[in-house]
């Protein structure tokens, strides 16, 4: 357990003391901000893959006739895009998972059928599916009554990284604006104008990035889910956690993940990231960038975002409220608990949102404080919850 960060991301105090511990515990991380004022080409520091989040102002990039990208699949991408072919070797793993649909447990169905819906006219697959396949990942095997459709299920995961794009034809300028995501490596700079400004993280030993230059939120799909499990929740996800096969172990391609998501009250769960890895890997650290929810027209309904920490889990009654307002930039250690109110937020995870790696303790928050302490009484039944002392024991 160590100690949370609190600040604004445009103060200099705030941000160094953040550079610093991220640097302490990652060597190979550099944390900085940066300001766009008129034209100018963003670009690896120091010869690795660096990757931008906008948080205040709007702007336009230039993406290149040949340009390929995993967007699509919330608002369709405008008409210079087309869609690649779609691979036969797929389509014959969502045939077979469609044909299955009906025979699959109800919890099961629910990232099946949001990864079909990507499926447009048999024809062609648009986005990314990571997400859908971390929460199969998560759902108790077997998944389909028919050994052919889990075999088809689990083929996703080898293939899903190689689809779902479409094909810039036409060079041009393009609108980005607050939540976007850009990234940069050794090989490629992005060209961008405009007034806008950016935290960027980059990975000095990753010479090349895994995923596609611009992630914009407009283009991607609402997936419910963590803090947002909702029937209509926004909940997207520039960069998500990659696997080639369910049950992956450690790390893989993963450093960061990028979350924006509104997250209301009622559905946050109070959790924390155990100090210990449950499958391996790096400790899991989370930070939340603040955004204004006024910049996608969510209505707020007069609520103050928050966050509550739990700095020792070993005694919930001492717990801390911070107000966050856009611009706020917390820094959360592994072994924290935590839980977000009321807030619009960019969460970004070192080295992302591992898989079964998080435990929820509002139970035990009741029970040990006589429910004085903050809480959320309806997800007292949480799946994963175990007790706080047999975690730390």
């Amino acid at each position: 357990m160590g100690q949370v960060l609190i600040g604004n991301v445009e103060e200099e105090k705030t941000l160094q003391t953040i550079a610093a511990a991220i640097q302490a515990e990652r060597p190979y991380l550099r944390l900085s901000r940066v300001e766009v004022r008129g034209q100018t080409d963003l670009a690896s520091q120091q010869g690795g893959m660096r990757v931008f989040w906008i948080y205040r102002g709007q702007g336009e990039v230039f993406l290149p006739t040949g340009y390929r990208t995993q967007e699509g699949d919330g608002r369709p991408l405008p008409e210079p895009y087309q869609p690649d072919p779609l691979d036969s070797a797929f389509a014959d793993l969502l045939q077979t998972a469609r044909n299955g649909l009906p025979k699959l447990r109800s919890e099961v169905q629910v990232p099946v059928q949001a990864i079909l819906s990507r499926w447009k006219n048999d024809r062609f697959f648009t986005g990314d599916i990571g997400g859908e396949l971390w929460k199969l990942e998560h759902l108790a095997r077997p998944w389909a009554e028919e050994p052919e459709t889990e075999t088809a299920l689990a083929g996703l995961f080898a293939r899903y990284r190689s689809v779902g794009f479409s094909t810039k034809q036409e060079s041009g300028w393009e609108p980005i604006c607050e939540g976007d995501q850009l990234i940069a490596d050794s090989q490629q700079s992005i060209s961008v104008r405009g007034e806008f400004c950016c935290l960027s993280m980059e990975h000095i030993e990753r010479p090349t990035s895994h995923v596609s230059a611009v992630r914009r939120l407009r283009y991607l799909a609402d997936t419910a889910g963590g803090c947002n499990p909702d029937f209509d929740p926004f909940r997207r996800l520039p960069l998500t956690w990659y696997m080639t096969a369910p049950g992956d172990a450690e790390d893989g391609v993963n450093w960061v993940n990028s979350h924006v998501v509104n997250i209301p009250k009622e559905t946050s769960p109070s959790h924390f990231h155990p100090s210990r890895p449950i499958r391996g890997g790096q400790l899991q650290t989370e930070m939340y960038l603040v955004l204004d929810p006024a910049g996608y027209r969510l209505n707020t309904y007069g609520r103050k975002a928050s966050l509550i920490v739990f700095p020792d889990l070993r005694d919930l009654s001492r717990f801390e409220q911070h107000d966050l307002s856009p611009g706020t930039f917390v820094y959360i250690p592994p072994g924290t608990g935590h839980r977000g109110l009321d807030v619009f937020v960019n969460v970004l995870t070192l080295p992302g949102f591992k898989p079964h790696n998080e435990y929820y303790i509002d139970r035990d928050i009741r029970e040990t404080t006589n429910g004085q302490t903050p809480y959320n009484e309806t997800l007292l039944d949480a799946k994963n919850y175990q007790r706080i002392e047999d975690l730390l024991a």
